[in-house]
């Protein structure tokens, strides 16, 4: 039985080597400049996923606290949280109509909290300085302002799936867009 060795030699091993390094130390920034993206970006495309199932307006999202941490150092875009705080919103933020008390007597409040379902609200329900309030009992007195959902409650609702969705893809685009830039 014979035997042989064979000797494989590469070209451009030095070459190929320097590029694997290159992408190594790019894949490392690409991450950092993801995770910055995702400091500025994020709280945009979770209103655009929220606005896409509840009538709430722009500013009712950005009403809400948003704090995005980085908890991996920079180091892996899965170490970055997005939390939310946030009061509850009055249907002012929902297309609520009429906007200011009118003239006649009687007149109902509705408005649009989730897409697509306009709703009327209870009769004991008017406007005052344009705010919506409502009285708990039969007398005068007590009044509340009519709130509805947070954005904490609307992100972890029926949003919550397409908010994913948008995040994922977006921070997919922006990886994919700083690694091809600094393979250039």
């Amino acid at each position: 039985m014979s035997r042989s060795a064979y000797t494989i030699s590469m070209r451009d091993a030095d070459k190929i080597r320097k590029h694997l390094d290159k992408l190594q130390e790019g894949s490392e920034t690409a991450i950092k400049r993801t995770v910055s993206d995702i400091r500025t970006r994020a709280p945009g495309w979770v209103s655009k996923g929220v606005r896409q199932h509840y009538g709430v307006d722009t500013a009712g999202v950005k009403s809400a606290s948003v704090r995005v941490e980085d908890n991996s150092g920079g180091r892996s875009i899965a170490g970055v949280s997005i939390r939310y705080r946030g009061r509850p919103l009055t249907l002012t933020h929902f297309s609520m109509s009429p906007k200011e008390r009118p003239a006649k007597k009687k007149y109902t409040v509705s408005a649009t909290i989730i897409k697509g379902q306009r709703k009327a609200m209870d009769r004991k329900t008017y406007i005052h300085s344009g705010l919506p309030f409502q009285r708990r009992g039969a007398s005068r007195y007590p009044v509340d302002v009519v709130k509805t959902l947070s954005v904490p409650q609307m992100i972890s609702g029926k949003a919550k799936e397409t908010v994913e969705d948008i995040l994922n893809e977006n921070i997919e685009k922006r990886f994919e867009n700083h690694v091809n830039q600094l393979l250039k």
